[in-house]
C-alpha cells in the first residue's frame, strides 16, 4: 500500500466518521424536539401571554406594597401623628 493510498483511506475514514457524528446529532436533536415534556412547556409558554404576565406581576407588586404599608403602619410609619 503506497502512502497515497494510505492517505486516501484515512480521508475516507474521516469522512465516514463525520457522517456518523452528523447522523447521531440529528437523531438526538429530533428526540429532544419530540420530547412530550418539552412540547408541553412550549405550549404553556405560548399560552401565557405578556398581558397575563403583566397582570400577575402587578398583583404581586400590589400585595408586596400593601404588606409593607401594613408593617410600617404598626411602627408609626413616616407620617405618624
Amino acid at each position: 500500500m503506497t502512502e497515497l493510498e494510505t492517505l486516501h483511506r484515512r480521508r475516507e475514514l474521516v469522512l465516514l466518521s463525520a457522517e456518523l457524528q452528523r447522523a447521531t446529532l440529528a437523531r438526538r436533536i429530533s428526540r429532544v424536539d419530540a420530547n412530550p415534556a418539552r412540547l408541553a412547556l412550549q405550549f404553556a409558554a405560548r399560552a401565557v401571554s405578556v398581558p397575563l404576565a403583566w397582570k400577575l406581576g402587578s398583583k404581586v407588586l400590589r400585595l408586596a406594597v400593601r404588606a409593607y404599608r401594613r408593617r410600617s403602619g404598626k411602627r408609626g410609619g413616616l407620617f405618624a401623628t
